[in-house]
């Protein structure tokens, strides 16, 4: 059970129940000025292209909202995993300012991993 229901069916209090609600109430609203559901179901925001994420589908879908969160949920893990391929090909290394800005913040022989390629640094002082 997620965060959202558990406080949405009120066993978290009072408080966090009416805050559920509120949310609801917030998302509904946004969706409806900001959001586009294409042809498949998939509900994207209009300005960015990005797919809405999960948390923000739970309270859509719980308030009967009309789109897929299943479909939603394909097409944001695809455009991640585009995303995170591109960072890959474009960030073959840390750059001079990076390298600067890690030796200047960390102590001297501490390795740094970027996550996503999976490159090392060792600072120098």
């Amino acid at each position: 059970m997620s965060r959202f229901q558990r406080e949405i069916s009120g066993q978290l209090g009072d408080f966090w129940k009416k805050n559920a609600e509120d949310e609801v109430i917030k998302a509904v609203k946004l969706a409806n000025e900001d959001s586009i559901v294409e042809t498949d179901g998939a509900i994207k925001w209009k300005k960015s292209g990005n797919y809405i994420p999960d948390d923000f589908c739970e309270k859509l879908e719980y308030a009967g909202y009309d789109f897929d969160r299943q479909a939603t949920s394909n097409k944001r893990d695809a455009q991640v995993a585009d995303f995170i391929k591109n960072y890959k090909e474009q960030k073959s290394d840390f750059s001079d300012e990076e390298k600067n800005e890690l030796d200047a913040n960390h102590e001297s022989g501490t390795t740094i991993v970027n996550m996503l390629t999976g490159n090392k640094y060792i600072t120098k002082k």
